[in-house]
């Protein structure tokens, strides 16, 4: 029996949801996860190749065939959910909730990522290198989006 792993993280951002949003609308989203390169994009899929070092210590890179829907506004928050899978990677399902956050007198967005693996660890990252990259991916997102809302 495959076993199912869930993995959280969330991060307070300096800025409104709906800029942090707009991070995510396009394939350079990508960009803000560690050790990611995107590789080509073809039919709604993006191919990419996530070097071992970032998922696993020192490993041969991994490559991951990416869905993600851009994010979605739902009453209270934007929502986006995406996926990935590869040979040598657990299939992970994940979706990132941007909230509004109680503020000191400025627009904050709380973050928190959700990714339910299949199978991890079995030649891939396991849940603690997992967890470390979605912390990497939310103070990315974070430093972006409060790097934009500076400007």
């Amino acid at each position: 029996m495959v076993s199912s792993t869930r993995v959280r993280a969330e991060r307070r951002i300096l800025a409104d949801p709906a800029s942090t949003a707009l991070l995510l609308a396009g394939p350079s989203a990508l960009e803000l996860w560690p050790g990611l390169q995107l590789i080509a994009e073809v039919g709604g899929r993006v191919l990419v190749e996530l070097d071992g070092a970032a998922a696993t210590g020192p490993a041969a890179a991994s490559a991951a065939s990416v869905t993600a829907q851009p994010p979605h506004r739902t009453p209270t928050a934007f929502v986006t959910r995406f996926a990935w899978a590869g040979p040598d990677l657990p299939r992970t399902d994940g979706v990132l909730t941007l909230t509004y956050a109680p503020g000191e007198g400025r627009p904050s967005t709380r973050a928190e990522l959700e990714l339910d693996s299949t199978g991890l660890g079995a030649g891939g990252p396991d849940a603690a290198a997992l967890a470390q990259m979605a912390r990497a991916f939310l103070d990315n997102l974070g430093n972006a989006a409060e790097s934009r809302r500076a400007a």
